[in-house]
């Protein structure tokens, strides 16, 4: 009985952190998910048009070159986070300053590959950093890489 009593007394007396502190919101920003917890290289990532709260939008980071862009050996890393209609945001973080690419896709199966159609087409919508035109052909890194130079923001319109 008594642990109970200086339990609670210690946790009385703790320091009481908002809310949007724990779930990593900038406020001056707006920007709120969990994975953000500020710091150098953080990229904020926005997708927008995604159409259901089914799934996973999965997130790729790449480094500036054309060797191995959108291909998994050339990614540095991967994230996922649950979809959330109209707007999913969440960051990532790059391992230095520099120029970096995203690739995402909402994977509405949650099995973590990237569906494709017939004839190779994407089966799920996507969407590559700086929202360059796609028509027949995947769009190069030149045309998707940005600067991460401290926190670096990201906007991705999903297609398809």
């Amino acid at each position: 009985m008594m642990r109970k009593v200086v339990l609670a007394a210690a946790v009385l007396a703790a320091p009481l952190l908002p809310a949007a502190a724990l779930a990593g919101d900038d406020s001056a920003s707006g920007f709120t998910h969990v994975s953000c917890r500020g710091g150098a290289n953080e990229i904020r990532v926005t997708i927008s048009n995604v159409k259901d709260n089914v799934g996973l939008i999965v997130a790729d980071l790449y480094p500036d070159k054309e060797e191995g862009f959108l291909h998994k050996p050339g990614r540095l890393y991967q994230v996922a986070f649950a979809a959330r209609s109209p707007q999913t945001t969440f960051c990532m973080y790059a391992p230095a300053r520099g120029k970096f690419a995203v690739s995402v896709y909402h994977d509405k199966n949650a099995n973590k590959d990237f569906d494709k159609g017939a004839f190779g087409l994407p089966a799920e919508p996507y969407g590559v950093s700086n929202n360059p035109p796609m028509r027949f052909a995947a769009p190069t890194v030149d045309e998707s890489v940005f600067d991460v130079d401290g926190v670096a923001a990201v906007e991705i319109r999903l297609r398809g």
